[in-house]
């Protein structure tokens, strides 16, 4: 088979959760399969991207800036199906939920989840349009659909009107590679940070809803954790008109602190020495920093939304994320029980276990077969 990848979505340091997905089921399919040819298509931004340096993998460094949704959305569709027939593909698989709509091979689409219809009030009207549009389309003319959850598929198959039997569901995983967890002093020294603190990741994205940790975190500080920190990591959210406000109190003073963005090597200490790492996102259709936390033993407090219990299993407690009380409250226990703790990492790992690139990787290669065999 000649498989084309189209990644133009993607923008290194800012898809988050989708770029880890293409980088890491990329790995995943050179570590498994030496036989087919890949021809991995990217944008001027994306031209370094770790893929794997193996003869079956080509990479096509197609000149359209991925910042430029218009210019991108273009060149997918009036480039790339001339592309596909110059490489001669035998299938294409755009792993960024839009694929071309007019295509000269087999098609599949990674459609990752369909936020974009449930949290209409946090997305501007134009990019919710074109979005929608790109992304129905493309579900109705592709042969297939992969997705990261059951949540998910169960998304497309209601919302958009998919056929169960062309939905396949491929989690996501976390990178298996040895890390070192170094002494908290490692933190206090670049960050500030002192003990005990609580941790979150952030975007850029307003439902990841750090906004609604930092309410719930006041209502923990006017409780008396007074020396208790919120440690945000990552791109800071594009709402925080209310939280600057508050952060500017003084019991807050040093009480939060934005790190920006968080080198590969430093994330396992950030995460090690977390008292609770907590995700409080309103959407999701996986989470990867769940599964991060729990590869390195921090136990965690989550919102009940969307794919988020499917993702955590047993392995952590939850929450409302839109009741500030209840986020506090359920922190304050999880705080408070050091034995709920330990159990909790010790879930977490044995639930982290379940997800593999391989596995993903493997799943993906046998749609692939199944699309083209049909």
């Amino acid at each position: 088979m000649r498989i084309g990848i189209n990644l133009l979505f993607l923008l290194p340091g800012v898809v988050g959760g989708t770029e880890t997905y293409a980088v890491s089921l990329s790995q995943a399919l050179g570590q498994i399969d030496q036989l087919n040819e890949y021809i991995v298509f990217l944008n001027r931004e994306s031209a370094d991207l770790g893929l794997p340096r193996q003869p079956n993998f080509q990479k096509v460094i197609c000149p359209v800036p991925a910042r430029s949704r218009a210019l991108r959305y273009f060149w997918e569709q009036f480039v790339m199906p001339l592309q596909a027939k110059k490489y001669q593909l035998d299938l294409l698989h755009s792993l960024g939920y839009v694929q071309p709509l007019q295509v000269p091979c087999k098609s599949v689409v990674t459609i990752h989840d369909l936020n974009f219809y449930n949290l209409e009030h946090l997305m501007p009207r134009t990019k919710r349009a074109v979005l929608r549009y790109f992304v129905t389309q493309s579900a109705m003319r592709v042969d297939h659909i992969i997705t990261v959850s059951e949540f998910s598929k169960e998304q497309i198959m209601e919302i958009l009107g998919i056929p169960e039997d062309k939905v396949t569901v491929t989690y996501n995983a976390v990178k298996k590679r040895p890390y070192q967890i170094q002494a908290f002093d490692v933190l206090h020294e670049r960050y500030g940070l002192r003990r005990p603190y609580l941790l979150t990741l952030s975007s850029s994205s307003p439902h990841k809803n750090i906004v609604g940790l930092i309410r719930a975190f006041a209502v923990l500080k006017q409780e008396g954790l007074h020396e208790l920190q919120l440690v945000v990591a990552g791109h800071p959210p594009r709402d925080m008109q209310f939280p600057g406000a508050l952060l500017k109190n003084r019991k807050f003073v040093n009480a939060v602190v934005f790190t920006g963005y968080v080198p590969e090597e430093i994330l396992p200490t950030l995460y090690a020495h977390a008292e609770v790492f907590v995700f409080p996102s309103l959407y999701e259709g996986f989470g990867i920093p769940i599964l991060e936390a729990f590869q390195y033993g921090t136990s965690v407090a989550c919102s009940n939304r969307a794919a988020i219990p499917e993702i955590a299993g047993n392995a952590a407690v939850y929450f409302d994320p839109t009741d500030m009380e209840e986020i506090a409250e359920v922190i304050k226990r999880l705080l408070a029980d050091e034995n709920q703790r330990k159990y909790l990492a010790k879930a977490g790992k044995e639930q982290v276990a379940l997800f593999t690139w391989e596995e993903t990787a493997q799943k993906t290669l046998d749609v692939y077969k199944r699309v083209l065999e049909g």
